[in-house]
């Protein structure tokens, strides 16, 4: 990975054998240069004299131009010896991102290629809190962000008006990030509505799939669902038979608006987009008919106890070790679930949830797709030029990590001189195939622009799950529409 810094050679240049020559070659050039200055200099005299005596007239704008040249020569001193300063001194720099799991092992990877090419850097890491945001934005409020931050577009328009994300525009061109992400990412993940970039784009265009644990199918005879009447008869079975339907991690937002969706989307593409925007309301006759769903299968018992305080690895724990038949994630995650659960695991690429005989209605609308998030360099980090650096370097090698050691298909990078570890499995095999025909017009809950209405429908999605009822719902809906949309 290579890029120039006003022309000169970067952290990413030349080995310690090419930095002697090039020194002995450049000590070589200094020395002939003061032989040089030492003529020049006697030469300069005499004119400067006779230039004093014959030219006392001389103008203020030619002496204006004299000290802009000398303070120009200052300026660009000063910020060579910062530049050395930046090399050489240990800076540390605190990095709030993904960590855990898997997460925990793409960011150590990234942060050792980091070493590699910035040996005066170390990274200290802390886990992002899966809260919606709301965590760092409380934490911006006191002044106490760390230097280099996670955001998604429900965070950036926050931090980005109070001043606590630098824009990163320059350093787009200078790092030359084309070379290094796909025009769809460059395209729809990397610029605000402001026009502004905030973030170096970590996280892909990635379709939310229900997977499915293929021998508890098996072993209790049950179809795998292709629509609702499937779904529902799925649901009542496992049950019965004391089997988690699906397991859900309902105490975070973008879960729940990524169920909500998953049903939303056979009716209307929009999903909870069109609702935050005020383009429908919960009243429609499509959106009662996607909350009766909802309400049949909450009922029959889908979730497990204690669905709404259940973080993503109380979830994933359940799908992992075979008491949950089913669960809702990201394509991201298939890597994990094969590594947990090897070819017991696969996927429902249609969400099984359109009526019978309407199953290729709306079959690709999906909900996910991309998002502004990416890696952010706060206004508290004490060398902005070193952080934006290794930002970018931080979001590009996670990404890697992850397509090289998980085969994530949807990553967000060009993938030229990139090698995957494993051949692909037959989840992404099969993404593959069918991504092409994907659709994406609803958002992730946590980053609608509309945040008032994304907090009011997440607290809403928690009380359905456990027993608000339909009327009270809908109304309840309506009116944060009502409330929030400008």
């Amino acid at each position: 990975l290579f890029f120039t810094n006003e022309g000169t050679e970067s952290h990413f240049g030349a080995g310690p054998e090419d930095a002697t020559i090039q020194l002995q070659k450049e000590m070589k050039l200094e020395d002939k240069k003061m032989k040089f200055k030492k003529v020049i200099s006697t030469a300069l005299a005499s004119v400067l004299i006779f230039s004093l005596a014959g030219c006392a007239g001389e103008s203020k704008e030619t002496g204006k131009t004299t000290n802009q040249s000398s303070e120009a020569a200052a300026e660009e001193s000063k910020a060579s010896e910062d530049n050395q300063k930046s090399a050489s001194e240990e800076v540390t720099f605190r990095v709030c991102t993904y960590y855990g799991g898997d997460s925990t092992t793409f960011a150590e990877f990234a942060a050792e290629k980091i070493k590699e090419k910035l040996p005066n850097v170390t990274l200290e890491f802390e886990t992002l809190p899966s809260d919606g945001g709301q965590t760092i934005k409380t934490r911006a409020a006191t002044g106490d962000l760390p230097d280099i931050l996670l955001v998604d577009s429900g965070t950036i328009d926050t931090l980005a008006e109070s001043g606590s994300i630098l824009p990163l525009n320059d350093y787009v061109e200078k790092f030359n990030i084309k070379d290094y992400y796909t025009e769809a990412i460059m395209d729809n993940c990397l610029y605000s509505p402001d026009g502004n970039v905030y973030q170096f784009p970590m996280g892909s265009i990635s379709p939310i799939l229900w997977y499915y644990n293929k021998q508890i199918f098996a072993d209790h005879n049950v179809k795998v669902p292709e629509n609702f009447d499937d779904l529902l008869a799925a649901v009542q079975t496992f049950k019965e038979k004391g089997i988690i339907p699906m397991a859900m991690f309902g105490k975070e937002p973008w879960p729940l608006g990524a169920f909500f969706d998953t049903f939303a989307v056979k009716e209307n593409p929009g999903g909870c987009y069109a609702l935050s925007k005020g383009e429908a309301k919960a009243s429609d006759e499509s959106y009662q008919k996607v909350i009766g769903k909802m309400e049949q299968l909450i009922q029959a018992g889908i979730f497990q106890d204690g669905v709404t305080n259940a973080d993503f690895d109380t979830a994933s724990a359940l799908f992992k070790e075979g008491q949950s038949a089913m669960f809702l994630n990201g394509s991201w995650y298939t890597g994990e679930a094969i590594e947990g659960m090897g070819d017991n695991v696969d996927v429902i690429l249609s969400y099984p949830t359109a009526d019978a005989g309407k199953e290729s209605e709306n079959q690709y609308c999906m909900t996910g797709g991309g998002d502004t998030s990416g890696m952010a360099v706060t206004a508290s980090a004490s060398d902005p030029d070193l952080a934006a650096e290794v930002a970018f370097l931080f979001a590009y090698y996670r990404e890697v990590a992850q397509y090289e050691q998980k085969s994530l298909v949807t990553t967000p990078l060009r993938t030229e001189g990139l090698t995957l570890q494993n051949e692909l499995d037959p989840i992404s095999k099969k993404l593959l195939d069918v991504i092409p025909e994907f659709s994406y017009e609803t958002k992730f809950l946590h980053t609608l622009p509309n945040t008032k209405f994304a907090t009011s429908f997440t607290e809403e999605m928690q009380k359905f799950l456990v027993g608000e009822t339909v009327e009270d719902f809908t109304a309840n809906i309506d009116k944060s529409i009502e409330k929030t949309v400008k």
